[in-house]
């Protein structure tokens, strides 16, 4: 049981991490868009010598890029965590397995009679 529940974990953590790799692919390669996570309004400042506007599209763009690669290493950290875990849980199952094969050896004057 705990097998297929360690293949289960490693390969959500494997999905994970490709869904993440796809995705920076897509937005950084690609030139997808991104989603848009935070979008700033316009302002301008007064200053002596006038109002000077500051422009927000390149600001919005570079704090969703940001954010968005961000979330992205957080699901591939995430996906990396669940895969070790499904691959030491998998390691344990196969390591007692082993052992509980080596107890069942019969002995070797039992060969003999054979």
């Amino acid at each position: 049981m705990h097998k297929i529940f360690s293949y289960l974990l490693l390969c959500i953590g494997l999905l994970l991490i490709l869904f993440a790799l796809l995705g920076m692919y897509k937005v950084f390669v690609v030139h997808s868009t991104q989603p848009s996570i935070v979008t700033l309004v316009g302002t301008s400042f007064q200053t002596p010598y006038g109002t000077i506007p500051l422009p927000t599209s390149s600001v919005n763009t570079l704090a969703n890029l940001i954010l968005f690669s961000f979330f992205m290493v957080f699901l591939v950290f995430t996906g990396g965590v669940l895969a070790r875990v499904g691959a030491s849980l998998l390691k344990n199952e196969r390591i007692y397995d082993a052992l509980h094969a080596a107890a069942q050896i019969p002995a070797q004057s039992d060969l003999r009679k054979l």
